[in-house]
């Protein structure tokens, strides 16, 4: 099981959407409430294509599972928000997990899911969990970036951790020996050094 203890706001996963390589196919995850799910998702396709820097098209789930992958195979954009799967079972999403070599992208892809159909996913979807990676993020609503001082108290908070300082972290990074927690990651990102991750 992924741990769902990262929570960000839209600005910090921006963040790291525009961290990640411009080629790749990049797979993210959101987990939200259902009541903030088409909010969520109008917020993330209005800003998404600035920070990742293509178009980005938007896809609701609330169909078969052949219909969403042959819009995924048909779209033109580089990167796709995908949402709405509540009505998904098991099934929609083993079969889902059994297409994934026709869902690769150019760029990318954002998941947006409620906590149900998360754990629907993580059971049944053991190829996409794999391509999320530690890439999945509970949602906070309502929250702008971190301050200066709150972006200190967690540096302070990673480095009490790990018993790291920030210029060992970059140094790791630059030389690719920095360890897969997602926390390495964060840390980057807070050193405004996503461009190493």
């Amino acid at each position: 099981m992924i741990n769902l203890s990262k929570s960000v706001s839209i600005d910090e996963f921006l963040q790291r959407i525009g961290s990640q390589p411009i080629e790749g196919n990049t797979w993210s995850a959101l987990i939200t409430s259902n009541l903030d799910g088409q909010q969520l998702v109008d917020d993330l396709q209005e800003t998404l294509s600035i920070f990742a820097e293509c178009e980005v098209g938007c896809f609701s789930a609330n169909s078969e599972t052949n219909t969403l992958v042959d819009k995924i195979i048909n779209a033109t954009e580089d990167y796709l928000i995908l949402w709405n799967f509540e009505e998904w079972n098991k099934n929609n999403w083993y079969e889902f997990d059994c297409m994934r070599s026709s869902l690769m992208r150019k760029r990318g892809l954002v998941l947006i899911l409620s906590p149900e159909s998360a754990k629907t996913m993580f059971s049944y979807a053991p190829n996409i969990v794999s391509w999320l990676g530690f890439r999945v993020y509970s949602f906070l609503k309502d929250t702008e970036l971190l301050s200066f001082e709150e972006i200190q108290e967690r540096l302070a908070t990673l480095q009490e951790w790990s018993g790291y300082t920030d210029s060992q972290i970059i140094e790791m990074a630059e030389t690719q020996t920095l360890p897969p927690e997602s926390e390495y990651a964060e840390w980057l990102v807070l050193l405004e050094r996503g461009d190493l991750i």
